[in-house]
């Protein structure tokens, strides 16, 4: 194929995907809006996002209820892919993300200790969750140079040593923590979006979307670490540098969606794989992949959390896990 013919089709990929995605993303909200315990018109929809009528029920629930958990999954989806696909690019694993690396549970474990020590400090918990999720990875990284080299086997080793650790620590304030707190807690440790509000939503959103543009102007530095470190250094990449500002990023878009959200697993280790095998390597064109497919994939977990049981609700997380679980075997075997 020429090579003129071979842009116009990885172009044309890469539209199309996006043009996908999109449209995915569009059903999804509008299934999540129209449907619940209360089905509303879709016409009824509409008119309760465009007017503010507090005595119309209808307008209540879309404005306060439907709306912000939408939004709130759109943002914990978008930020989640993107931190996967940045810890892979940054390790060249396709287990790393920040489920496998300790990052989401260091995360929890920090924004717990808000609600344990009730520290009542403006934004304390996504600085908590911020501060255990940084220093998760430091620990990880810490551990996986042991032998002073740095090894991505490792690195995924130490995170998932982490997890358990993270994990075990949670479940431990769940058992002695008191009913009426219990439930506060499992939100953390399980994932969901059935809390969202938009005074936390609004702030949360701003700082991911100002780290994604962040992101997307390193995206030829992970190109170039994604294939080596050897073949970055003559490209010119301070690798130490880049890498640290990296793992940063990564961890902040972790920390503040499980600020608001708590653990959603499988996100960050699945999507960027189906970005991969759908547009290729180029993380100029993962970043905007992953992220509207992170997002589509969270919308689409809380519409079925919500939906499966009901009138009884399931955590979020667990929907993305029973997602994750089957579509990464299947990518795992399809790698052989």
């Amino acid at each position: 194929m020429p090579r003129g013919a071979a842009v116009v089709s990885e172009r044309t990929r890469f539209f199309a995907t996006i043009a996908v995605l999109l449209v995915a993303l569009i059903v999804c909200t509008v299934l999540s809006l129209v449907t619940g315990a209360m089905p509303i018109a879709p016409r009824n929809v509409v008119s309760a996002i465009l007017h503010s009528d507090p005595s119309d029920i209808n307008n209540s629930v879309i404005r306060v209820i439907r709306l912000p958990r939408v939004a709130s999954a759109i943002v914990v989806g978008w930020a989640l892919a993107l931190a996967g696909l940045c810890f892979q690019a940054l390790l060249r694993n396709p287990l790393a993300s920040e489920y496998t690396l300790g990052v989401s549970s260091g995360a929890s474990l920090g924004a717990v200790l808000v609600a344990l020590l009730h520290i009542a400090m403006p934004l304390a918990t996504p600085l908590f969750a911020f501060g255990g999720a940084l220093s998760t990875i430091a620990i990880v990284i810490w551990l996986s140079r042991a032998r002073l080299a740095f090894e991505t086997n490792s690195t995924i080793l130490a995170g998932v040593i982490f997890t358990s650790l993270a994990n075990a620590a949670l479940s431990l304030i769940l058992s002695v923590v008191s009913p009426n707190e219990l439930h506060t807690f499992f939100f953390w440790f399980m994932g969901s979006f059935a809390n969202s509000e938009w005074t936390t939503l609004i702030p949360v959103a701003v700082v991911v979307a100002l780290l994604s543009i962040v992101l997307y102007a390193f995206a030829w530095q992970m190109n170039a670490l994604g294939v080596g470190d050897d073949f970055a250094a003559q490209a010119g990449v301070p690798i130490e540098r880049t890498r640290t500002a990296l793992f940063v990023l990564a961890s902040l878009l972790t920390a503040f969606v499980v600020s608001i959200a708590g653990t959603i697993g499988f996100v960050g280790l699945v999507v960027p794989h189906l970005a991969r095998l759908a547009i290729g390597v180029d993380n100029r064109k993962l970043i905007p992949v992953a992220a509207l497919g992170g997002a589509a994939l969270c919308v689409a977990a809380d519409l079925l959390a919500r939906t499966l049981l009901a009138p009884n609700e399931l955590p979020a997380g667990v929907v993305t896990a029973f997602i994750g679980v089957p579509v990464f075997v299947m990518l795992m075997r399809r790698r052989r």
